[in-house]
């Protein structure tokens, strides 16, 4: 119960990563769930098998990109905290996102196999705007956990957590 508090108080930008525990079964256990609610979101989209491959693909680079980030700052010794952060704000949002996922996932599937993706009819707006405004609130949240692991600005908060969306961007545009 102490955990979830800590992890809604992050969520709220109330705490850092510091105020995370530090041990690795909890590391391990919040990625995991990183990764099984990634694969679920990633699955109303597409197949299990490429949804599988992308959620563990996205796990292993927010690791090894947390990981880099740290050692270049010369902050290694923030790895399990930052990453135990990271890993459970971003599970209880892909677990918010799942309805929202869910009600998109045919206009997304209409829009690939479109002709004319123009014709393709919108999708309400207000999922479209609980979409964006997820979106946005997570990013808050990645950026306040970078600023506070790497003792820097809000700038350099903002600039980590939009490298690691731009990473996956073109990582998962070239695998295709």
């Amino acid at each position: 119960m102490v955990f979830a508090r800590r992890v809604i108080e992050l969520m709220l930008l109330r705490r850092g990563p510091q105020d995370m525990p530090g041990d690795s079964t909890t590391l391990v256990g919040c990625a995991a769930a990183y990764c099984i609610l990634l694969f679920l979101q990633v699955g109303l989209i597409m197949p299990a098998g490429p949804a599988a491959l992308q959620a563990g693909l996205a796990t292993a680079l927010l690791a090894l990109y947390i990981r880099t980030v740290l050692r270049i700052r010369k902050l290694p010794n923030r790895y399990n905290q930052t990453a135990i952060a990271l890993f459970a704000a971003g599970a209880i949002l892909t677990l918010v996102m799942l309805a929202p996922t869910h009600v998109m996932a045919p206009y997304l599937h209409a829009i690939a196999e479109a002709s004319d993706p123009q014709s393709v009819p919108m999708p309400p707006s207000f999922v479209t705007l609980a979409y964006v405004a997820l979106g946005l609130w997570g990013l808050a949240i990645y950026s306040h956990v970078y600023r506070n692991a790497l003792d820097g600005s809000l700038w350099l908060g903002v600039g980590a957590a939009i490298a690691f969306e731009v990473l996956l961007l073109v990582i998962f545009s070239v695998i295709g």
